[in-house]
């Protein structure tokens, strides 16, 4: 055997090792990830599966599969209030993710294209980074006191303010850094042809920053949706107040209603998972904008 054989040889048996490896390392990866999502998934299903089951069958200390739909046709019947509940939560996303996605369009528009004051940029930042870390329970007294005197107290339009407030910071900072990937030279072209500052705004800036807007919309109806302690303590409960106080009334001192407890949390959790699901691919567009250059 000559030396160019045997080096040949030696290199083919290289590049076997280094494939088996990579595809060991895949496969590794890939049961990780199955493990993961099972475990993810699971809970979900298992809460599923307890909505369609009886009470009896839920405690029952051996397995049962007594399927029915009491559960669900309970929660939905006229005296209950979830399905005002239900519409709330609806109507609250719904308002919060407009008026959100309108402010933070316009505040990240701000910051990242107008030539503003330094000290403006500066102040707006800052408040973008330290609003998100306030305990949310630090800002029910003041948010009380404002709702009380606004006369909005107890309504969707005062839930709907309120989420708008505590979103809107991050939902900024994901615009800005949206605007910030849009090379300057696309508004300076818009301006020498004599597009206004308006036009240039909805005809060129707003489609390019559409990942971003739906990455911002989406992470701002979850959080909505998720919302729990305004909607504990700026409504009377019942049907004033959203799905997810409505899910908590189910917990009482001296009985857990688990079916139904499983089956309202079944119809909260359902539609926000399809919906990211759905919506997945413009999520990692979104959140992936200016990490390459």
């Amino acid at each position: 055997m000559t030396a160019g054989s045997h080096a040949i040889k030696t290199g083919t048996l290289a590049d076997a090792r280094l494939r088996r490896r990579k595809d060991l390392a895949d496969l590794t990866c890939d049961a990780v990830l199955a493990l993961l999502l099972l475990l993810f998934i699971a809970p979900i299903v298992w809460m599923i599966v307890l909505s369609f089951q009886s009470d009896r069958a839920i405690i029952s200390m051996f397995w049962e599969l007594d399927l029915t739909l009491d559960n669900v046709t309970a929660i939905l019947a006229d005296d209950q209030p979830f399905r005002a509940q239900l519409a709330n939560s609806l109507v609250i996303v719904a308002g919060t993710v407009v008026l959100c996605g309108i402010a933070s369009t316009l505040a990240a528009y701000g910051l990242s294209k107008l030539r503003l004051p330094w000290w403006l940029t500066a102040t707006v930042g800052a408040s973008c980074a330290v609003v998100p870390m306030l305990p949310p329970m630090a800002l029910v007294p003041g948010f009380y006191v404002t709702l009380i005197q606004t006369g909005l107290l107890g309504s969707l339009a005062g839930l709907i303010i309120l989420n708008t407030i505590l979103n809107l910071p991050f939902a900024t900072l994901l615009m800005k850094i949206g605007f910030d990937e849009i090379p300057p030279a696309l508004q300076e072209a818009a301006s020498i042809d004599g597009a206004s500052e308006a036009r240039s705004f909805w005809t060129i800036m707003l489609p390019l920053v559409t990942p971003s807007l739906i990455t911002s919309s989406l992470f701002t109806a979850i959080m909505t949706w998720n919302e729990f302690l305004m909607g504990l303590t700026m409504t009377s409960g019942g049907t004033t107040s959203p799905l997810s106080v409505g899910i908590a009334s189910l917990v009482q001192p001296y009985e857990v209603r688990w079916g139904q407890l499983s089956a309202v949390g079944s119809l909260a959790v359902v539609p926000i998972m399809i919906a990211s699901v759905l919506a997945s691919k413009r999520i990692i567009a979104g959140m992936t904008r200016g990490s390459v250059k």
